[in-house]
């Protein structure tokens, strides 16, 4: 139904109730009228967006859009006709779900039961299922509940199965099931809040169910929701919960014996918090605490364990030089775990300590041991303490494959990259269309600009396709411009050598004149954009960066304002265009910033310039693969190691050559740099 069709149709029913002569009625429908209009705005909103993405949609494209508007607007005349002539669509099960789940007041059990099983399938059946759940729950039809409810991992639907089983005689069921949800829950939903009157009302609750909640309330720094809890306790134990509080804010407290009035089971509790708190602020008093107190509060080896690798690993964070000793001391007296091992392996690597990285490796397990970083630091220790024919075998090991260490250990023996690319086994698209309707839904979903629900589709597909026929479906993915799809769908089928379809190649224009304007490689442009998006555009982080190369609004605004009079807006990041021009001028401010290092500036790009800044050695200079893995955070280390291979790929790729990373990595050390704009975010 076009927009004037439906406009023509409110406009009718306006003026026959008008006419009516009431008063209340003509002000119920001046109030439906206006509701109308915001409705329908936001429709033609939608719509044009819709029809910007996609300039020519089929009639029956068309019709799906019309028929999902009538649905919103619940005329049953319009979706009765477009049920109809949609009939044979392969959006024909989004038109029933989502007409089932904005009027499943007026749906018959029937109907969505036929739904759920007709398209059980499809993730719409799950989520209609969910959603007529928490409809029965909700008008606490209790008994219709019961009928079809099955176990979900949801926590709201187990909640209102509680409520449904409190309901219909199954009391003691309903409690068994509330006890471990209430004492787990640091907060209870609005689904999950009739539990706790449930376990009061029939006296269930217990002080052991109260101390572990408010134990787990004070490790997940819910101070609330512990003071709430203290009114279960009796006098004496809200004052050991108010000692513990005071440990909480002040954890130096723990370096003085607590009061001899609190329970063994809650010291040994204030104790193990306190430990973990006062390491982040003060390692060598918590360390000293540790080692007098542990076994007064009856903590056993293990626990003691547990806290003494706690205060190493905290010196090792704050960089602190008793790291050294206190990790290895951990590591050699079974204490060790994967942190433990790894932080001691990193500051041997940053201080070139070969022989300690070396038994940092032999500590670890076998299948780490055997991990392309730990294979290639174990050959660098050994070429620095002169046993060449053991680093030589590695580092030849590593160079046949194709990954930053293995490019790392061929530069080291000057040895040609492998790149090791495979053939693409041949497409037959209408098999697999055939085989997995998904596939035609997520054309006819792109066609219309769902992204959401393609989406959706995508991630029930991948988690259902058979495994030989994954490399086909990246290839259809590939075809359709959803990149970042076939890369998943790749590394789902472990397909590592499909390099076309993992390393592609989109926006080719705007990423060589951006490339050519800034003088960057255009192979880091697409090295950064491969890791930040895949290639998505519309793909959001939590704290907001946006688009193929995930700039952050911020960041955009101040680069559009230095690079021209128009400022971008972040609503435009999500065009590919403006992204790669504002993320490629970010790229090479960086660049500029650390005198064209690339290892700086990739790093900068995704922990910020000034935390950079702040790990540049201040007195000398290491090695930059050193470097690289002596970096604080985790995810900055991943990051550039898979820009830089990344980049090294797409060098090939595009230029049939590439550049040695060697040539690109200098060493890292205090150096003339850019003034950092104070304007800069």
């Amino acid at each position: 139904m076009s927009f004037l069709k439906i406009l023509n149709l409110f406009g009718k029913r306006v003026r026959s109730r008008s006419n009516s002569g009431s008063a209340i009625v003509f002000r119920n429908q001046l109030n439906r009228l206006t509701f109308t209009c915001l409705l329908l705005s936001s429709l033609i909103s939608y719509q044009a967006t819709a029809s910007t993405a996609n300039k020519i949609l089929s009639s029956q494209q068309q019709a799906f859009l019309d028929a999902y508007q009538s649905i919103k607007l619940n005329d049953r005349k319009a979706i009765a006709q477009y049920k109809v002539q949609l009939k044979d669509h392969p959006l024909y099960p989004y038109v029933l779900y989502h007409d089932y789940r904005l009027h499943l007041k007026n749906t018959p059990d029937a109907l969505i039961e036929n739904f759920i099983q007709t398209y059980k399938k499809s993730y719409l059946s799950d989520f209609l299922y969910v959603k007529w759940l928490t409809y029965l729950a909700k008008n606490r039809q209790w008994n219709e509940f019961s009928k079809i409810y099955k176990p979900q991992k949801n926590q709201d639907s187990q909640c209102y199965n509680i409520q449904a089983l409190s309901h219909t005689k199954q009391l003691n069921t309903a409690l068994e099931l509330s006890i471990p949800i209430w004492e787990n829950s640091t907060t209870l939903s609005r689904a999950c809040r009739p539990i706790d009157e449930l376990i009061r009302k029939h006296k269930k609750l217990t002080g052991s169910m109260v101390w572990k909640r408010i134990n787990l309330a004070m490790n997940k720094h819910k101070l609330s929701l512990a003071n709430s809890l203290s009114k279960d306790l009796s006098r004496e134990e809200q004052k050991m919960l108010h000692e513990w509080v005071k440990v909480y804010k002040n954890p130096k407290l723990i370096s003085k014996p607590l009061p001899r009035s609190i329970t063994p089971m809650v010291k040994k509790s204030i104790f193990t918090q306190g430990i973990r708190k006062l390491a982040s602020r003060d390692t060598a008093l918590a360390q000293k605490s540790l080692e007098l107190y542990n076994k007064q509060y009856g903590l056993n080896s293990q626990q003691y364990n547990v806290l003494a690798r706690k205060v190493a690993l905290r010196t090792a964070y704050r960089s602190d030089p008793q790291a050294k000793d206190l990790l290895q001391h951990v590591n050699r007296n079974g204490s060790k775990n994967t942190d433990s091992l790894r932080w001691q392996a990193q500051i041997a690597i940053k201080q070139s300590d070969w022989p300690r990285l070396l038994e940092a490796i032999e500590l670890m397990k076998p299948v780490k041991q055997q991990s392309k970083k730990w294979l290639y630091w174990k050959a660098r220790a050994l070429e620095a303490t002169q046993q060449f024919k053991a680093s030589d075998y590695l580092y030849r090991t590593l160079a046949r494959q194709r990954n930053y260490y293995a490019f790392m250990a061929a530069d080291r023996l000057n040895l040609d990259y492998q790149f090791n690319p495979k053939p693409i086994k041949k497409l037959k698209p209408d098999e697999l269309l055939k085989k997995y309707p998904e596939l035609l839904r997520i054309q006819e979903l792109l066609a219309i600009g769902w992204p959401l629900s393609t989406r959706r589709e995508w991630y029930h597909l991948l988690n259902k396709a058979d495994q030989n026929e994954l490399q086909a479906v990246a290839v259809l993915a590939n075809q359709w411009k959803q990149h970042a799809q076939a890369i998943r769908s790749l590394a789902k089928a472990k397909s590592w050598d499909a390099l076309s379809l993992r390393f592609p190649t989109p926006y080719k224009q705007p990423v060589m004149q951006n490339a050519k304007r800034n003088d960057i490689d255009a192979s880091w442009i697409y090295g950064i954009m491969r890791r930040e998006s895949a290639f998505s555009k519309e793909i959001k982080s939590p704290v907001g960066a946006t688009g193929l190369m995930q700039l952050m609004p911020k960041t955009a605004r101040y680069m559009s304002k230095k690079i021209s009079s128009k400022n971008i807006s972040y609503t435009k990041l999500t065009e590919a265009k403006n992204n790669i021009e504002l993320g490629s001028a970010y790229l090479s401010y960086l660049s500029q910033k650390f005198s064209g290092n690339k290892v700086l500036a990739t790093a900068s790009y995704n922990a910020g310039p000034n935390r950079v800044d702040k790990w540049i050695p201040a007195n000398g200079s290491l090695p930059a693969d050193q470097w690289i893995d002596s970096l604080p955070y985790s995810e900055t280390r991943a990051y550039v190691k898979a820009v830089l291979e990344y980049t090294t790929i797409f060098n090939s790729l595009l230029n049939q050559r590439y550049t040695r990373l060697k040539d690109v990595m200098p060493d890292i050390g205090s150096q003339p740099r850019l003034k950092t704009d104070p304007k800069h975010p």
